[in-house]
């Protein structure tokens, strides 16, 4: 069983080349032929692109305005640690319920998506749909989220032994050794007297 190819077209790539703003790119995909076998065509038969109109030009020119992020504006009282890790935890949690959420119903999911492409087109992208929510994603994603548990637990929690053993001492150095720096004279006033 041979697949047979389709004649190539020339003059309606060439049609295409000389007058539709389409991309070289895009006519290769839409023609199902490399953009090297119609660069080549191009410039051996001398086929010219249209020209841009100039204010085509000058908008290609202009940089892009910023972009926005719509999110949490920053405040002093939200970008605190204690705010972040709260933050942090949240999403985690959210993340977790969403997990949750598309585990328990992997069948759904998954029947979905084969009905989706049913039409069988197109299974690189069915293939793609089941792996995003196949077992081992999930247990990826489980595995990610744990560790930043982990990690947002950890940074909430009070200093360990050796953190508290330090400051003591940093306090005790501070204070009452002799290379502490000497505090200011005591007045003791009698008023017995």
């Amino acid at each position: 069983m041979t697949d047979e190819k389709k004649p190539i077209d020339w003059s309606e790539i060439e049609r295409d080349y000389r007058s539709s703003p389409m991309s070289v790119r895009e006519m290769a995909r839409w023609y199902g032929i490399s953009e090297a076998a119609i660069r080549k065509r191009a410039g051996r038969d001398g086929w010219e692109r249209p020209e841009k109109p100039e204010s085509a030009r000058e908008q290609a020119r202009e940089p892009e305005p910023p972009k926005v992020y719509v999110g949490t504006v920053l405040t002093p009282e939200n970008t605190t640690p204690e705010a972040i890790i709260g933050r942090g935890r949240n999403l985690v949690m959210r993340m977790l319920d969403e997990l949750d959420a598309s585990t328990s119903r992997i069948g759904e999911l998954e029947g979905l998506i084969e009905s989706a492409h049913d039409t069988g087109d197109d299974d690189k992208a069915r293939q793609a749909a089941l792996a995003a929510v196949s077992l081992k994603n999930r247990s990826e994603v489980l595995k990610a989220l744990a560790t930043a548990a982990k990690t947002l637990g950890e940074s909430g929690a009070a200093p360990g032994v050796k953190k508290q053993r330090q400051a003591a001492g940093e306090h005790i150095a501070k204070t009452s050794s002799r290379f502490a720096t000497p505090s200011a004279p005591k007045l003791i006033v009698d008023n017995r007297h």
